[in-house]
């Protein structure tokens, strides 16, 4: 059984080796996929809850002002209301409003 072990070793460390040469050989080329150059609504809810420490998502606008869109995120955890803005490209937080209920 150990021979069997060791034959079957050597065999994947030889083909392994063997796959990284050729890999060697290849062309460098740059990917042409480019990032993705914004958020979605499902993300930035993840990041003004994240931002509120968790609480019920209320309301969510799109908005675009001077070419820069964004989300505003509003959520409300136990007695706080949270108006969080998220840059809709970056997923940067813009401004972060907290309201407590009366």
């Amino acid at each position: 059984m150990n021979l069997m072990t060791l034959l079957l070793t050597g065999a994947l460390i030889a083909g392994g080796l063997g796959a990284h040469a050729m890999l060697d050989n290849q062309p460098i080329t740059k990917s042409t996929i480019a990032p993705s150059q914004s958020i979605n609504e499902l993300q930035a809810k993840t990041i003004a809850l994240d931002t509120s420490k968790g609480g019920l998502v209320t309301n969510t606008q799109t908005i675009e002002n001077y070419g820069i869109k964004k989300y505003e995120i509003s959520i409300v955890n136990q007695d706080t209301e949270y108006v969080v803005d998220i840059d809709a490209s970056t997923g940067d937080i813009l401004k972060v409003d907290q309201n407590t209920k009366d």
